[in-house]
């Protein structure tokens, strides 16, 4: 591969990224989400 540690640093990206946000809104407006803990009612 002939990477080292910077070249593969410079392949991760963030999380979560806007996919992941806008799908994990719509689990929580769906009421689907089970990656977030419940909100204290």
């Amino acid at each position: 591969m002939g990477a080292d540690a910077v070249d593969i640093g410079k392949t991760i990206h963030p999380h979560p990224t806007l996919g992941e946000s806008i799908g994990m809104a719509a689990e929580v407006a769906h009421g689907s989400c089970t990656d977030l803990p419940p909100s204290k009612k």
